[in-house]
């Protein structure tokens, strides 16, 4: 079995596995089914990322607002649920 690359959103930037990733179980057989992490994340430009443009972003939003997005997010994720 191929293993799956998760790939980090950070700081605005899709970053793919690097050095320093971590392989991920599958939680019913123990065995590795994806790698994720890198090494060379830049946890500084992350915070400034999230402070500068999330937050900002983030409480721009209407508790409703906020509550839609949950829904579409639970929604994918019930429809994909089998693969996850």
């Amino acid at each position: 079995m191929r293993l799956h690359q998760i790939r980090s959103f950070a700081a605005g930037t899709w970053i793919a596995p690097g050095r320093g990733a971590r392989e991920i179980a599958s939680a019913i057989t123990g065995r590795p089914i994806a790698s994720a992490g890198n090494s060379d994340l830049d946890v500084q430009a992350m915070l400034d990322h999230a402070r500068g443009v999330g937050g900002p972003a983030l409480r721009a939003l209407t508790f409703h607002d906020r509550a839609r997005m949950l829904k579409a997010l639970a929604t994918h994720l019930g429809r994909h649920k089998q693969v996850l």
